[in-house]
């Protein structure tokens, strides 16, 4: 059918819908107008492996670069520890894990770039 949209575009629609609703609400409850966000959220298109690998990291220790934590393993909200746990969850776990070849390598990489990254002023932006 013509009018038919992809799986993406549909959870695109559905956030941007969620988004706006949330900025109605926050604003009539706080009196208040406008964007609730300073810069959109644009999508980037991951070219190869390395930069897939650098992203996953970037996701868990972008809590470190900001100072929101002094170690983002034990970040509340992230993502990193559900990964390394026996946990039930909808994560694709097993495929993150196997694409850092394994528990250990995955700690062990978020370890040395988030601090080459992070701690060595050599930032990805």
């Amino acid at each position: 059918m013509a009018n038919e949209i992809c799986y993406s575009e549909a959870v695109e629609f559905q956030m941007k819908d969620f988004f706006i609703a949330y900025a109605m609400a926050f604003n009539k409850k706080n009196d208040r107008s406008g964007s609730l966000f300073v810069n959109p959220f644009r999508r980037v298109r991951i070219i190869d492996e390395v930069h897939l690998n650098q992203l996953v990291i970037y996701i868990h220790a972008n809590v470190f670069k900001h100072g929101i934590c002094t170690e983002f393993e034990h970040y509340k909200w992230s993502s990193y520890q559900t990964i390394l746990s026996e946990k039930k969850t909808i994560l694709k776990r097993e495929e993150v894990l196997d694409f850092f070849g394994g528990k250990d390598n995955f700690a062990k990489q978020h370890q040395i770039q988030s601090k080459y990254f992070y701690i060595c002023n050599h930032q990805i932006e």
